[in-house]
């Protein structure tokens, strides 16, 4: 081919090729990417209070995110500085609602040149959360939740990329957070988003350790001294902390904590009692009591059964698979009844599972 007609080609192959890239249909895939750009863009301008979308924007923000009763901001700084609520926890409620609305409505020319709007995206949905923010509390309280929001935003980005030694023991692991939390936050932000996680992680570490070391001491005066310790660790915390209790973890609580003395004392039985009567009253003590009786009675049978089926083994080792099993079980349902015997069948099935499989 000479210089001339490589000359006259040129142009339609070029003008080929551009047909070509404006006709070729777009993928799947390459919608999705051009609907998330679009979408991201939209919303990014919509945010800006400069723009002239704004106003819509944010009304649509505080339409989604808004619930009867919300708090004030005092509220809610009150409540987060004594452990009463989860900033973090209320944050994830507002992304939660993120993920049940679509993203921004796109206009008409918008809507026939891509594919179906996406899920918004934590990039708008950040946006938003920002715009509700902005029109729910007044300022200057607006922009100090506006604050906390954003350094827990460049928070979750430091941790993604913050990789621990492997090495560390769990309270070095806690410090070296604590830390990376303290070069984002100032000393009171961090309180108020994490002090009651912090806090409970420090008192559980004093009172194992007084567990530990109080042994000895009379259970009333163990007793006394975990609850004051608690109550000293957790600070502010501790009213909100004692009002979320339930009844029986403090119940276990102190049974724990008098074990050792009951059982020098040989006494369990009469003060396990009295402690049920002082957290759950009479009547439930009652029906507790009974339940340990059952369960004991079960426990018994258990064993008989257990002994019963050993010394058959033993003295009928020449009987086949087939009749040891039929019976075995005839003896499991005269000791233990149909029901409890199927139960224990099922439980002894369980097992061997785990076993067979390096399970247990």
């Amino acid at each position: 081919m000479n210089k001339r007609n490589v000359l006259l080609a040129a142009p339609i192959l070029l003008l080929f090729f551009l047909l070509a890239w404006f006709l070729w249909p777009e993928s799947e895939e390459d919608k999705k990417i051009k609907a998330l750009k679009t979408q991201a863009l939209r919303a990014a301008q919509a945010a800006n209070p400069a723009s002239g979308e704004y106003r819509q924007f944010a009304a649509d923000s505080k339409s989604l995110f808004t619930e009867e009763n919300m708090y004030t901001y005092a509220q809610l700084i009150e409540m987060a500085r004594t452990g009463r609520i989860s900033l973090i926890a209320e944050l994830w409620k507002l992304r939660q609602k993120c993920d049940s609305r679509g993203a921004t409505e796109p206009t008409k020319e918008q809507a026939s040149e891509a594919a179906p709007a996406p899920k918004m995206n934590a990039e708008e949905c950040n946006l938003r959360i920002e715009a509700f923010i902005r029109e729910q509390y007044p300022a200057p309280d607006n922009e100090k939740l506006l604050k906390l929001f954003r350094d827990y935003l460049r928070y979750e980005d430091t941790m993604r990329r913050f990789i621990l030694p492997e090495n560390l023991s769990v309270e070095e692991r806690q410090q070296q957070i604590k830390k990376k939390r303290r070069e984002i936050f100032s000393e009171s932000d961090a309180q108020l988003v994490f002090g009651y996680e912090e806090a409970r992680t420090d008192t559980q570490e004093a009172l194992a350790e007084f567990i530990k070391s109080s042994a000895a001491l009379p259970a009333n005066e163990r007793v006394q001294k975990y609850f004051d310790l608690r109550k000293k660790s957790l600070g502010d915390y501790n009213a909100a902390y004692t009002e979320s209790e339930p009844a029986y973890t403090r119940y276990e609580t102190e049974l724990m904590l008098r074990g050792d003395e009951m059982q020098r004392k040989n006494s369990a039985a009469v003060e396990t009692q009295q402690m049920r009567e002082k957290y759950f009253g009479r009547d439930a003590a009652r029906r507790m009591a009974q339940v340990d009786k059952e369960v004991q009675q079960e426990r018994q049978r258990i064993e008989a059964y257990e002994a019963a089926a050993q010394k058959f083994n033993q003295q009928n080792a020449s009987l086949s698979e087939v009749e040891r099993k039929t019976k075995l079980s005839e003896l499991r349902v005269s000791l233990l009844g149909k029901d409890e015997a199927e139960a224990y069948e099922r439980r002894m099935q369980y097992e061997e599972y785990l076993r067979t499989n390096n399970l247990k």
